[in-house]
């Protein structure tokens, strides 16, 4: 047997993180260019103080620097600068995420603001924002117990059923859990102002390898099943493994091919 599949617990912590951690990759694209602004605003203006020993006040100051962001998406404000201090934020012209990030000597350096302080930056579309964010949490939830469901009926399953030499059939059924976690993930998250930073493209090429790598092994262990006795929920198994990999896959994909898309307003300018 399988040994993985001795410890089937350990498919249950895989797919809890796959559906908890992959929600934090969807970034907004506006969130990301304000997020670089700053930082590129953090290194110049240390150059700054090398050279004139005090921090900018204005974008004047530093015109020499190059500074390039896009002016139309990305609010960039230095709100105070002295010798040795200065605080800067940076948000999108028009959020939908409710993200603001800052530079503050005061407070230790770069952080993003918490919904208190966040509050006083967006102003009226907060509210909606909030509204949406919460839609998205009830649609993460039902989607993680769906996947609890599936994970537990095949848990019994397994435990009722096990017969020798039938990894081909067990493996992939857990394994394809972790790869639908990630589609249902990003039907509910991305979108054409999602950022593909390295990360989300390695998180979606190894979900889509996962899906096709389930549908292999699915469709070789429906093969492998005994045509001699009761093999029903064998059978079953292995065919709902193979049209869930088929659901992934093709959700993985269409969403890539859909949203990944050079978009025109990446452009850094000001």
């Amino acid at each position: 047997m399988n040994p993985t599949l001795q410890r089937p617990w350990l498919w249950l912590i895989i797919i809890a993180l796959c559906a908890g951690g992959c929600t934090r990759i969807f970034e907004n694209d506006h969130d990301a260019q304000s997020r670089k602004a700053l930082q590129d605003l953090m290194v110049i203006q240390e150059q700054f103080h090398k050279e004139n020993n005090r921090y900018a006040k204005n974008f004047l100051e530093i015109q020499k620097y190059n500074l390039k962001y896009h002016s139309g998406i990305v609010y960039l404000e230095i709100q105070s600068a002295g010798k040795n201090k200065y605080r800067a934020i940076a948000l999108p012209a028009e959020s939908i995420t409710a993200r603001v990030f800052a530079y503050d000597t005061s407070q230790g350096g770069y952080y993003e603001m918490d919904e208190e302080e966040v509050g006083q930056y967006v102003l009226g579309a907060l509210n909606h924002i909030r509204k949406e964010q919460k839609e998205k949490m009830i649609f993460d939830f039902l989607s993680g117990g769906m996947l609890i469901c599936l994970f537990g009926f095949g848990l019994r399953m397994f435990i009722r059923y096990k017969e020798p030499r039938t990894g081909w059939v067990w493996s992939p059924y857990f394994m394809c859990l972790a790869s639908l976690s990630l589609a249902l993930a990003v039907l509910n998250h991305m979108n054409r102002q999602t950022s593909f930073s390295t990360e989300l493209l390695i998180v979606l090429g190894i979900g889509f390898g996962v899906s096709i790598l389930c549908l292999i092994l699915a469709s070789i262990g429906l093969t492998k099943i005994p045509a001699r006795g009761e093999h029903h929920i064998l059978q079953g198994i292995a065919i709902c493994t193979i049209f869930i990999s088929l659901f992934s896959g093709v959700i993985l994909a269409q969403s890539y091919f859909t949203y990944s898309q050079t978009k025109a307003n990446t452009l850094y300018f000001k």
